[in-house]
């Protein structure tokens, strides 16, 4: 899930819920922006968010795309090894997960290897290291 999808779903999550909220509280006779402004209010920036999102999501490319991700293994914040990984992916947030996923497996990522982080480099443009 990209976080433009993740944002998509919790805007529409959002107007889902105070749409519910205004239904179910606001009487018949009521307008729901009489009734309850403010919750109304945001529940209308919630859908302009959403429709915003919702034209992003539409214009985005479908089609996967590759990536070379080099992944750096840092102990205490030193860069002790790196390996690159060549992953398909419809952005960058997806490529960096899926190379961190194919890292898991390497002999680098090991509990022992004290403060141990990991960090993604776009090698995609230029040229990176052999791809293993």
């Amino acid at each position: 899930m990209t976080a433009t999808t993740a944002r998509s779903e919790l805007l529409d999550s959002m107007y889902h819920l105070l749409s519910i909220y205004l239904g179910d509280e606001c009487p018949e006779d009521e307008n729901w922006e009489d009734f309850d402004p403010d919750i109304d209010r945001i529940r209308t920036e919630v859908g302009d968010l959403l429709e915003g999102e919702t034209q992003q999501i539409a214009t985005m490319p479908t089609v996967p795309q590759r990536f070379v991700v080099e992944v750096e293994f840092l102990s205490g914040g030193v860069r002790f090894a790196a390996e690159t990984h060549a992953v398909d992916a419809v952005d960058w947030t997806a490529a960096k997960r899926a190379a961190f996923r194919q890292a898991d497996d390497s002999i680098y990522d090991n509990d022992r290897i004290p403060d141990l982080t990991r960090r993604a480099i776009d090698r995609t443009t230029g040229d990176p290291a052999p791809v293993r």
